[in-house]
């Protein structure tokens, strides 16, 4: 029997996961990889060094076009990981749903939102003042997808609540999510206080909806695995301690895998997000689209490659993807924990899977040093295990080909 710790599972019309354990010759996965030892055998050798996950799902449709799914994985929950910029993923559609919640004073993704008061000592209000004096959640969100502004998170991290945030994400059956912080210099205590949130109506000023400060008066959960990384800390000149990411946030790579399907099918869940059929394809546009795509802001194509945020691409002499090919999805990236979970299409050829991965790449074991083996190790892992992917799905017999939405990638100025 392989040693290998592989799991499939069918998602079916309803959220639940069987898993049962599988031969090694019977796993999609694993027979892809082993079929690439000269690209994946160095790394698969030691896994759990790099703390290496990995999720695959198959994508079959029926006569209906409605998906079937068949998920295979490697070591999915064995490590920790810091799951970095990943949780914006989760954030953006529950701060979305909560905005549907106000009732009274209805208020939408376009009205201008200020956070008022800075629990961080000035630190989070400077950055977001940067911003302007108004921002809208829809602008925040966008920024988060397409480049991973982590200031963009900090004013709905305040909208949502510490509290509300962690239980709105069990209730929907993400059950790891623990969420801690901002991305900001806030202490544990600091980071249970939400600053009051403010709406205001674009057209004439008017205020329409005011949040009260709130106070998590729980004790945040934490995550119950070892969440102790590496040999030391840099920390100027010295080296600390190894770093605690136990009031970090976190999210399993399993329930971030899950999360995608769902923004991408969330007709296959019986308990769905509150969301319209409009803002799901809100959350997918600004998931599948690459920066030069925005215009406001626009990005500089030259720092911002299709790849740059997309790991899972691969680019060739051309800084663009191919028109066929769309990636919408996710990252991570921090401390040398490197993550993508994403949602692969190729609207020519009609080809689509859904792909996660995380791995640690830092030979130093010194967190915060700035040396870490992305370029050298993980972005060519990440390319060439998608490429196999996909390769695989290329020459795949299926009995339907998928018939895609026609996704709206125009953008505008929010």
């Amino acid at each position: 029997m392989d040693t290998f710790r592989f799991c499939a599972f069918v998602i079916l019309f309803f959220p639940m996961s069987f898993c049962f354990a599988q031969n090694a010759g019977e796993n999609v996965l694993l027979n892809i990889l082993q079929q690439h030892p000269e690209q994946f055998d160095s790394i698969l050798n030691k896994r759990e060094h790099y703390r290496l996950q990995i999720v695959f799902t198959q994508i079959d449709r029926d006569e209906n076009n409605q998906p079937r799914l068949i998920s295979y994985s490697l070591d999915t929950g064995k490590y920790f990981y810091y799951c970095a910029s990943m949780i914006k993923l989760l954030e953006a559609p529950l701060a979305i749903e909560k905005i549907n919640t106000v009732k009274n004073s209805p208020i939408s993704i376009y009205d201008s939102m200020i956070v008022s008061g800075d629990p961080c000592g000035d630190q989070n209000e400077a950055a977001y003042r940067k911003r302007g004096n108004f921002s809208t959640p829809a602008q925040l969100i966008k920024e988060m997808m397409l480049v991973s502004n982590n200031h963009a998170f900090n004013p709905l991290y305040d909208f949502l609540g510490q509290h509300y945030f962690n239980q709105r994400a069990h209730q929907l059956g993400y059950s790891s999510a623990v969420i801690c912080n901002r991305f900001a210099g806030c202490d544990t205590f600091q980071n249970r206080i939400g600053s009051t949130v403010l709406f205001y109506d674009r057209e004439n000023g008017n205020m329409k909806y005011l949040q009260e400060a709130s106070f998590n008066r729980e004790r945040p959960v934490v995550c119950n695995m070892n969440t102790v990384v590496g040999k030391g800390f840099l920390n100027g000149k010295n080296i600390d301690p190894p770093k605690d990411f136990v009031y970090n946030n976190y999210i399993s790579l399993g329930d971030l895998h899950h999360l995608v399907i769902n923004l991408t099918f969330p007709q296959l869940q019986q308990q769905k997000m509150d969301l319209s059929n409009a803002e799901y394809a809100f959350m997918r546009k600004y998931m599948g689209m690459y920066p030069r795509e925005s215009v406001s802001p626009v990005y500089d194509v030259a720092q911002y490659p299709d790849n740059k945020l997309k790991f899972f691409l691969s680019l060739t002499d051309s800084i663009h993807a191919p028109k066929n090919i769309r990636v919408f999805n996710k990252v991570g990236l921090a401390y040398g924990f490197v993550t993508d979970c994403s949602y692969f299409v190729d609207t020519l050829n009609k080809v689509e899977f859904f792909l996660s991965c995380s791995m640690y790449v830092n030979e130093d074991e010194i967190l915060n040093d700035g040396i870490y083996e992305c370029e050298q190790t993980a972005f060519p892992f990440f390319r060439n295990l998608c490429n196999a992917i996909y390769q695989n799905e290329l020459a795949r017999p299926r009995k339907n080909k998928p018939l895609f939405d026609t996704w709206d990638f125009k953008d505008s100025a929010f």
